[in-house]
């Protein structure tokens, strides 16, 4: 829907964003779970909070420093 409102350049973008970001959490859930079900719980609860505390300090340094660029 989202494809045929747009214009061909906004298509591309939104299309693009979209499936990298279904194609990265799809992977961070895979690998997560792979760890807990393999009994391995300690790294598998250290790649959750290990991920959102480095996305959250990559999204906070683009905060900060964007403007200076």
């Amino acid at each position: 829907m989202l494809a045929a409102a747009a214009t061909p350049a906004v298509a591309v973008l939104v299309g693009t964003g979209f499936c990298g970001a279904l194609t990265t959490y799809s992977t961070f859930s895979y690998e997560t779970f792979a760890l807990i079900e393999g009994r391995d719980r300690l790294v598998g609860v250290a790649n959750v909070v290990g991920s959102v505390v480095v996305g959250i300090g990559a999204a906070t340094a683009g905060w900060i420093l964007g403007p200076a660029l």
